[in-house]
């Protein structure tokens, strides 16, 4: 049975690799491991219907969410609107996977709470270290609104995280998975402030991550486009916002899908099948981009290579789609330090 407060057992096959190669870095004197690793996030709309954007009620289009989690089989899922028993009921069907995932009150299992889960393939992957947070003046406190510091929201925003390891790797390294949902147009007083400063605390958080070294993956509904700000902050742009935002050095992701279609600005992550509209691209992967502008790099000490998107796709899903999103689904190449022996 799941708990809302727990990993349960629940995994994905990584489909380009079950494991990892080990390559001269860039020094000789360090080998790297490289990892394939296939993440995916997905709005799979919370239990109901919504009539102008063609999604139907949740029996009529659970088992179109499944086929594509499991056609796809990503190592990592990021949920968005997932409710509790949502995330239950998806592990039922794809036992192969466990979920980290907590309602975002401070009652976690309240009935019609939306999570934004994170299930992973159990039977490669171990969680080592997991948590959430909160938009708002007090992140560490479950339930927490965001003031109109945050750009008042309607109800609490949150991000799940964990850290995962391979169990048959030799790396030190594991990597995080960030999974969150930021705030929609006509859910806060000021919507763009709220999505501003989540993107500020979410980058402040995974900068402060324990392992300082593995790579990190976000995943989300960041109801941001491509070329605004909150999307280009966790790009790596700093302080164009305001004078007084939060400031992480060190912090560049890539937008996973756009390295691999650049130039293409006309492809959306909206599904409505009533009007065939895509909308913009609101759901994004990203991953943290550790290499030095300039300079040496000490790969003793992390990594020092820019990952490799080997794909990116928005998955269609078919006409009438299971959501009113298209999940983006990502695979790349972590260059892993190898830990000594």
């Amino acid at each position: 049975m799941w708990q809302p407060e727990s990993y349960v057992p629940l995994f994905v096959c990584i489909t380009l690799s079950a494991g990892c190669d080990t390559v001269s870095g860039p020094s000789d004197e360090v080998p790297i491991e490289r990892d394939t690793v296939t993440v995916m996030t997905y709005n799979i709309f919370h239990d109901g219907e919504s009539a102008n954007m063609g999604v139907p009620p949740w029996p009529e289009r659970r088992d179109g969410i499944v086929d594509i989690i499991r056609s796809r089989a990503p190592d990592a899922v990021g949920l968005q609107e997932a409710e509790v028993w949502q995330v239950a009921w998806l592990l039922d069907q794809l036992p192969e996977y466990a979920a980290v995932a907590r309602g975002p009150f401070a009652d976690p299992g309240i009935e019609g709470a939306e999570t934004v889960a994170i299930l992973y393939r159990s039977d490669e992957l171990q969680a080592q270290e997991s948590g959430h947070f909160w938009y708002s003046e007090s992140p560490d406190a479950p339930g927490s609104y965001g003031s109109e510091a945050f750009g008042g929201t309607d109800r609490p925003r949150m991000a799940t995280w964990v850290r995962l390891r391979r169990t048959n790797s030799s790396a030190a390294q594991g990597f995080y998975v960030f999974n969150t949902h930021f705030a929609a147009d006509g859910t806060a007083v000021d919507p763009e402030l709220a999505r501003s400063r989540s993107a500020e605390l979410l980058v402040q958080r995974v900068a402060a991550r324990s392992h300082a070294s593995d790579h990190f993956f976000l995943l989300g509904d960041l109801n941001t486009a491509p070329g605004e700000w909150p999307l280009r902050y966790l790009l790596g742009s700093r302080c164009e916002l305001s004078s007084d935002c939060m400031v992480s050095p060190e912090f560049r992701a890539i937008d996973a899908w756009a390295a691999r279609h650049p130039g293409v600005n006309d492809t959306g992550t909206r599904c409505n099948a009533v009007t065939g509209g895509s909308g913009a691209r609101v759901d994004h992967v990203l991953v943290w981009d550790p290499a030095p502008d300039a300079g040496s790099c000490d790969a003793g000490s992390g990594p020092c290579e820019a990952p490799t998107v080997l794909s990116a796709d928005i998955v269609s899903g078919g006409p009438s789609c299971p959501s009113d999103h298209r999940p983006v689904i990502a695979t790349l190449v972590l260059p892993l330090p190898a830990s000594p022996n």
